[in-house]
Formats: C-alpha cells, structure tokens, sequence
C-alpha cells in the first residue's frame, strides 16, 4: 500500500518504494522465477455506530487478492484505485523544454557528490551560465590550499584527490561564479549542519540544493552483504533523508534529486542501487 504513484498523488512512505528492487531486480538473475507487486488499497474497518452509517463499498477483497495470486505469473507492476486495476507500461514522450529561469543569476547552489561527475558538470555549467556561487560537498576532504601545488608535484596524475585538486582548478579558471569546496558526510547531520553554516557564512542563503552523491557496487544477490547494501542506501536514502531535515518546504528555492535510469531497466547487479533509487523517486512524487 502506498509504494506505487498513479498519476500524481502523493506517496506518503517513500520507503515502501524499496520493494520495487527486489522486485525488479530478482527476476533477472534466477532464470524462470516472476515476481509481480500489486499496490493494493486496504478496506476501511469503522468501529460502532458507524459501521452502521457507513455507506463504504464492501470491505471484502479476498477475491481480487485471489485473482491477482491465482493469474498467470509475469513480471509487472499493478496497483488498484477504487475497483480499477492498473499496470505499470513505458512509452516514449519528449522531453520537457529545460526551464533555465528555476536557477537564480548570481545564486548560491551546494551540490553533493561534488567531485563526481555530476557534480563537477553542473557546477561548471551554473557557474557559466547563471553566475552562481557553487558549494561543493564531499566526504573526503583537500589538503590545504597553499600545498596544492607541491601535492601536484609529488603525487601521480591518477591520484584520487590530484585529480579533484585540478577540477578545481579549472571551475576556477572559468572567471564567473565562485567556488567552496567543504568536506561533509550527506548522511552525517551534524557535518552537513555545519558544511551549511560554512557556506552561507561565505556565499550567503542557499537557493538551491543538487543532490548527486550516490555509491554503486554492482553483483549478483547472493554475493552482497548486508553491508555493501548499506554502503549503496546510503548517500540516496539516509543522504536525502538528511537533507529533508536541514532543509524543511520552503527553505530553498528548488531541490534538484538525481536518480537513475536503472529503475526502468533494473539491471542484473543492482537490487541496492534500484531499491535505493525508487525512494528517491518516491520521496519525490
């Protein structure tokens, strides 16, 4: 109940979401086995009197719940609204036309996941194009400032915090915007309390928050353990859930969630990465 959207209501639980990994997922890895979710609507039981009053449809489902255990096995997504059932299909549609007037001219934008690729592109483009003044948040954090150019000297092209030293660089190099690196754990509240005093202490109010941290440790289900699953629910579950409270309705301007097209596809490897996507989704819808 409640882990499937029709059409634009309200997805109260997010996390009921989850079931769409497993679901998804399980199917491409063991050969013959269908696994379907249907997202049904519980009956309303009144107490009293008021049963009496009632006017409610009847409350016995025990014969669509049969129906849907007792049809022919298939991998789909259902759901029931009033006595309609529908299925989950996809179909092309355009693109809608980018609103570039959601980003403010001169902005302040902090984005997770800053040194993936994500996060460096949407950085280099809102400093570009609108001016902005980017926040860019990772766990691990640079050396000091005045030691980056003998950390450049002393250590290969292909290490990990060389290579964010020159993405630096050139978000730098591009003379518009500004640019804050701050190391903060997304799913650690106290960091981000204070990754987000930091920033607002240097560039003023955040207009906007990019979510793009995100972890993915493909493998076939038996191998995971509960651990690396943890590891992958992570940075898009407890990271989101962070920021829901850092951030309440009406804090800032717009929320940008990436997701991933794993929850169309839901490829063999990654029932964490698509359940943990799905809650994305759903904590969006």
């Amino acid at each position: 109940t409640g882990a499937a959207q029709l059409r634009d209501e309200p997805l109260p639980y997010p996390e009921k979401a989850l079931i769409a990994g497993p679901a998804g997922v399980i199917p491409r890895e063991l050969p013959g086995l269908t696994c379907a979710t249907v997202d049904i609507e519980l009956p309303v039981h009144h107490k009293g009197w008021r049963n009496l009053l009632s006017t409610d449809e009847p409350t016995d489902i025990t014969s669509r719940l049969l129906e849907e255990l007792l049809s022919e096995p298939a991998n789909l997504t259902a759901l029931w609204r009033g006595n309609k059932r529908f299925e989950q299909n996809w179909r092309p549609a355009p693109l809608p036309t980018m609103d570039t007037a959601v980003f403010k001219q001169g902005g302040h934008y902090l984005i997770t996941g800053g040194y993936g690729g994500i996060g460096l592109t949407i950085a280099a483009d809102l400093m570009r194009s609108q001016n902005a003044k980017v926040t860019l948040i990772s766990r691990d954090g640079l050396p000091p400032r005045e030691t980056w150019d003998n950390y450049l000297h002393s250590h290969s092209p292909a290490n990990r915090t060389a290579i964010r030293i020159r993405a630096l660089l050139a978000l730098e190099d591009i003379g518009s915007g500004q640019i804050l690196p701050l190391a903060a754990d997304v799913c650690n509240s106290g960091q981000m309390r204070a990754a987000v005093e930091a920033a607002e202490a240097e560039f003023g109010k955040l207009s906007g928050v990019i979510h793009g941290a995100g972890q993915i440790n493909d493998g076939p289900i038996l191998a995971k353990t509960e651990q690396q699953i943890a590891e992958v629910f992570a940075p898009k579950i407890s990271g989101l859930r962070v920021l829901d409270g850092l951030f309440p309705d009406g804090t800032l301007d717009l929320m940008v969630l990436f997701s991933s097209s794993s929850v169309a596809t839901r490829p063999a490897g990654q029932i964490d990465y698509v359940a943990a996507n799905e809650y994305l989704n759903a904590w969006a819808k």
